[in-house]
């Protein structure tokens, strides 16, 4: 899968989240861009790693199958 914005989301004019799917990781991007100064700080998630443990957090098997797809499509 190539580098893609998945979610935007900004608050106001001066800050917003991203998230984003970025060399092979997810990437949570918050960033400040204010009349006087900006600032920006970023998270990369391994999907597998989130993945399994949102998988771990719902009690079904349903969403283990949905789940493993998922982290196919993602390599």
């Amino acid at each position: 899968m190539s580098d893609k914005k998945l979610v935007e989301y900004d608050f106001g004019k001066e800050a917003g989240v991203d998230l984003e799917f970025k060399d092979g990781k997810l990437r949570l991007v918050v960033q400040y861009n204010g009349s006087g100064a900006d600032a920006g700080l970023y998270v990369d998630l391994e999907p597998d790693y989130f993945l399994d443990k949102l998988a771990d957090a719902i009690p079904s098997e349903i969403d283990d199958m949905i789940i493993a797809a998922l982290k196919g499509a993602l390599k």
